[in-house]
Parts: C-alpha cells; structure tokens; sequence
C-alpha cells in the first residue's frame, strides 16, 4: 500500500505539534521518553518562525511553516511534499551565530608532556617489576602477577558455563513471554562504501525476517554522494537543511525520503564528511529521545521529521506510534537471518536492557578462506567473545558493542547517554580526549552505562553477523592501534567513571594491569618457562595451568556447543596455533602504537577488503583535524614509516618462527 498524506493543521499546540497522522503521540509523548522541555523550547522556536500558527507567513517569504517546512499538506499526492520550502535558504529555520567549539587543544608542549610523563610510567612499572621478579626468591612475584593478570579470563571461564545452565534450565521450565510487534529504526552508516553495497544491506535488512517487528531504513552518507534516489520506485520528498555537527561545524543536510520497493528508506546526506560519530549522534538526536544540549537545527528537523516527514511516508494503517529501537550496523557487514528479531527480543525481554548486540565472525572472501589473517583474527574474534564478553552478558554490563551489530533501545536514558558522547572536552587529561574523539563503540557503551547502575547491555550469540577483516599488516596494525586505544584507554573509565558496578571496576582495573605490563609480562613467561626446563614438581603446575588454560579449555567447549562456531573448529585450531605463535609479539607492537600515538586522532586505514586496492588513511574520527597535535599527514607520515619498520621485523620473526605472515 502506498503512503497516504495527513494533514496537520491549526493552531501549533502540544497536541498538534507532537502528532503523527492518525494523531497519535510521536514518541516524545509515546512513553519512551519524557518532555524535559525540549517539547517546549522547539513550540518557541517555531513561534519564533511563524508568529503563533503553522497558517501564519513568515514576512518576506509569504509561505507558511508547513510550507516553509516543505509540506503541502492539502494535497493528496505524495510526490507533492516538499516542492516549496526545499532549500537551507527558504527552510525558514532562525539564523543563529557561528557555532564555537568549546572544546579545549591541546598545544604542542602539553601534549609531548603527557606523552613522556606516560611513556616514562609505563616503562618506569615494567621495569621495577622485571627487576623485582628476577630478584624475588622462587619467583614468588611473578606467579603472583600472572595468576593475577589470568584472573579475569578464568573468572569469566566459570561464569559463562554456570550462567548458560542456568539459561537453559530457566527457558525449559519457564517459556518466554510472547513479544509484541516493535518498530525498528535501522541506521546504515555509509562513507567509503559503494552504492550497490548500500543497497544491497537495504534489502538484505529488508529480508532479515524481523517478524513481528517492522523496520525503517536509515542511510547517513558521510560526505561521499551516492546514487540512492535512482534506486527508488517512489519518492516522497527531498529537501536540504541546515545543521552543527558535534564538532561544531555548520553543515548541510540533503534529505531524501521515500521507498524502495516496499521499503521505506530516509537518506540523510551530509554534503561535508563529518565522521562516524557524528552520524551516531545525529541518528539518536533524531529518532531516539533526544539530548538536552542538541543543537538548535538538530531540534527544529526532528520536529520536522516527526510531524511531517515520518507520517507521509508510512501509511495510516501502520499505527505508527514511534521507534522503540534503533539497529546499528554497516554497509560492509552481513547479517544473518533473524539476527535483528532475536535482538529485538532480547531487549523486550529485559526492562533494564539499554542495548544488546549479536556475534561478530570474520567474513571469509571467495579465495582468502585459508589467508593467515583470516585464521588468526577468526580465533581472536572469537575467543573475545565467547570467553569474555558472554560473562559480562550474565552480569548484565558487556562493556563494548560492536557497531556493526547492535540494538540501542529508545529510552530516556539515551539523551544522557548521547550528551556525554558528544560534549566536548575542555579538560587538559590527554585521555579524556583521547577516548572523546577517537573512541566511538567501546565509548558509546561507556557512556550507555554511565547513564545508570540498573542499566544493563546485553550480548546474543545467536544473532550472528560476519564482517570484513584486515588482510595486510599494515591495515591490521592500523586498525589494532585504535581498538587497542579504545579499549585501554576507556579501561581507565570505567575503573573509574561514575555509576559502573564494582565487578566492572574490578575487571577494568585486570585490563588495565595486563596491558600496562605488556613488556615485563614477556620477559614473565620467558622467566617461567626457563623455571619449568629446570625442572618443577608436577603438583606445583597444576594451580598454573588450570588458571592458564581453563579459558581455552572453555573456549573449545563453546567451539563444540555452538553451531555457527563447529562449521569453523578446523579453522579455529589453526587460528589457536597461529595465535600462540605471534601474540606476544603482536601485542607488544600493539601496545607501543597505542603508546607513541597517544594524542592522536588519526583514524586510520578502512574500507580495505581482501580483493581491492588499498584506501586512503582518514583523517580522523570526526572527518576533520581541528583537535590534532600533529597533521593527519604528519602523522600519516610517521605511522606508515613505523609500519614499515615493524613489518621487516614481523617478518624476520615469522619466518624465524615458521610462521608465514601476508603483507
């Protein structure tokens, strides 16, 4: 059935302003999340445009605010909405001032300062530990640090199993409660992606099989134009608007809505690259319950939107009453069938529940099934998640959600969640910035979490999606350097952030210990394997390798129990080898990227796959350089030079080891 225009008309109340077509409350009266006074401040805003009616003209233009809105309400063709009012300039949005960055840069001096002071810590604690570990009697301290530095993998080895009996024994005796039909708002994120990429993920989410739930497509292009409207059977209106980016930029949005096929699809295109995060925010300022502190632009379209826009392109019959969840992923991912409904459930199914995410396998390319890259990242994909991140799922806060596979519920306590994400920072702490600008999943979660300690996030292995991985080390090594900040980094949040439980803390402070202590841990293994050819009673052992190997005995249990990882198990043997081989090397190199680049925001490599040419480095998370210390092509520069270096060196070490790593 094709949409059908309503009409909203009259005078600009609560009532009228906050209505879809079947004038019913849009979700800002709908129960998900309250007024706050945003409600109020955007009916100021449009008085301050119209006078006091949506009939009123606004002096000059002679057009009304359903006009200057780019709706013709009173008539009954669709392709009719938007044929006036379409420009920033004719949008009858207020003029406000230049957007200032509150955000404090860091000079040259503060942040070389830090990089020492951190640098000089970090070396100063290996040290002192190495010295102390080869000079302690029977090397008490160092079984002392690995026992430590182990615990939280075997905490989690136990927890997993005990938390999956009981899953089980409560699904057998208790069935789940039937699920209600929810509306589903699926963000597609797009910069270095192909239109036929793009529409491929349209249809595939399209095709995902979300009874009962129903979707609508939205597609964020991220300063790359592409074709979407030519793969349309039916527009409904397209138009251009102003808006500030959090980054605060003055940009230019180009919004198309309509269908493809029988798919409802909003495309908003950023005419200036603004980065990853700031598509993130837009979307959530959007159609999530919306920050407090949004801009002025962002409030005005998403009343927009929500009265014009959104009721014209569903039909009547949709009883469309607003978006209950809000599907994260990318235009380079796969989802596998059903992933989204069992996502959806998760979130029905638990009061507390603020997001949920699915498993993330590599996508293995015709031809680079049996790449080295594909074997080894397969098993660190993995084992991340069986391990570690389902015991964070039993206790309810898994502290990373991919973005490539995830259901962010609409809940009031987004709009905190979403200020801290975006608020700028006016602090000197390198680290605050750091996982400010750089960071966005593992940072987003953060601040998910943050919002509350009755909050839980939530990991679904049976929603399953296969992604993309590095197949060079250059681009594995840029891509490890921001994960691997990411993740240390907001450790440091989380062992100390506001509103995080003390098992979170707990585990935190574990991460950032075996991190820290990369180097000295090497030199740790090498001291215990040296003890061990001198000869050690068996008993001795037994504590060791159970703490040591429990979690890869758990590991290969779940390889067992769970389908989609025994159609791998060949590959993940193999994955398990290879990662013993090289992981200590890899992650000191890792952890030295991480170290040296502290400060920088450069993003990186992406867009790379197994079979194309290689793509330019971004210049950083959010598309501009304003807050970097060094140039991106400065740093560009000198990450490349470091790359090269470490990849000879890699290589030499392989080849040493009989290893064989692509580049």
């Amino acid at each position: 059935m094709l949409p059908k225009l309503c009409q909203v008309t009259g005078e600009t109340t609560a009532d009228t302003l906050w209505t879809n077509g079947n004038q019913q409350p849009v979700p800002d009266r709908g129960g998900h999340c309250s007024g706050s006074g945003i409600e109020k401040e955007i009916l100021m805003l449009r008085e301050e445009v119209s006078g006091i009616s949506n009939t009123t003209s606004v002096p000059g233009l002679g057009l009304g605010v359903d006009d200057l809105m780019g709706n013709v309400s009173q008539s009954g063709s669709a392709e009719m909405l938007g044929s006036r009012g379409l420009t920033v300039e004719t949008s009858g949005y207020p003029e406000v001032d230049d957007p200032v960055d509150p955000a404090r840069v860091l000079s040259r001096q503060d942040l070389t300062k830090q990089r020492i002071i951190f640098l000089g810590a970090i070396l100063l604690l290996n040290i002192i530990l190495a010295i102390t570990a080869i000079l302690g009697k029977e090397s008490k301290i160092a079984l002392a640090m690995i026992y430590f530095i182990k615990s939280k993998d075997f905490l989690s080895s136990i927890i997993s199993p005990v938390g999956l009996v009981f899953t089980k024994v409560h699904q057998t005796l208790w069935a789940p409660d039937p699920i209600t039909q929810r509306w589903i708002l699926s963000l597609i994120p797009a910069y270095s992606e192909s239109e036929e990429q793009i529409v491929k993920t349209i249809f595939s989410l399209r095709d995902n099989g979300t009874a009962p739930h129903r979707q609508v497509m939205v597609v964020i292009l991220d300063g790359q134009p592409r074709d979407i409207r030519g793969n349309m059977t039916r527009v409904i209106t397209q138009l251009e608007r102003a808006y500030i980016s959090f980054k605060w930029k003055r940009g230019t949005l180009r919004i198309i809505a309509g269908y493809m096929e029988d798919v409802p699809v909003i495309v908003l295109e950023k005419l200036k690259n603004g980065g990853k995060k700031d598509s993130l925010i837009l979307c959530h300022d959007l159609f999530n319950c919306i920050r407090p502190n949004a801009p002025t632009y962002t409030k005005l379209l998403r009343e927009e939107i929500w009265t014009h826009i959104l009721p014209s392109l569903l039909p009547e019959t949709d009883q469309f009453q607003g978006f209950d969840m809000v599907f994260c992923t990318d235009a380079d991912s796969t989802i596998h069938k059903g992933a989204l409904a069992k996502l959806a459930n998760a979130l029905c199914r638990n009061k507390n529940a603020i997001a949920a995410c699915g498993l993330v396998l590599v996508e293995l390319e015709p031809g680079y099934e049996w790449s080295v890259w594909n074997l080894y990242q397969q098993f660190q994909y993995t084992f991340g998640q069986y391990v570690r991140r389902r015991a964070e799922h039993y206790i309810g806060k898994v502290t990373c959600l991919p973005g490539c596979i995830t259901m962010i519920s609409v809940r009031e306590e987004m709009g905190g969640a979403i200020q801290k994400y975006a608020e700028p920072i006016t602090g000197a702490l390198v680290l605050s910035h750091q996982v400010q600008y750089l960071g966005t999943d593992r940072r987003l979660t953060y601040s998910m979490l943050s919002q509350g300690k009755h909050l839980h996030t939530l990991f679904v292995p049976d929603a399953v999606s296969e992604t993309v991985a590095p197949q060079s080390l250059q681009h594995y090594l840029s891509q490890r350097r921001r994960w691997g900040s990411n993740a240390y980094f907001n450790n440091y949040f989380y062992l100390g952030g506001e509103r995080m439980i003390l098992i979170t803390r707990i585990a935190a402070t574990i991460e950032v210990v075996r991190l820290s202590l990369v180097y000295y841990r090497v030199l740790n293994t090498i001291m215990f394997l040296k003890r061990v050819s001198h000869g050690v009673p068996v008993l001795k052992l037994i504590p060791m390798l159970v703490i040591g190997q429990l979690p890869s005995c758990w590991f290969f249990c779940s390889v067992l129990i769970e389908r989609e990882l025994r159609r791998r198990a060949h590959k993940l043997v193999l994955g398990f080898c290879i990662n013993k081989c090289i992981s200590p090397i890899m992650s000191i190199i890792i952890f030295t990227k991480v170290a040296i680049n502290l400060g920088s925001q450069a993003w990186g490599m992406s867009g790379v796959t197994a079979s194309s040419a290689p793509a330019a480095a971004t210049a950083d998370a959010g598309g501009v350089a304003d807050n970097n210390i060094l140039s991106a092509s400065a740093m560009g520069a000198i990450e490349v030079q470091v790359d090269a270096a470490i990849t000879a060196s890699v290589n030499s070490i392989a080849s040493f080891s009989g290893v064989s790593v692509e580049c």
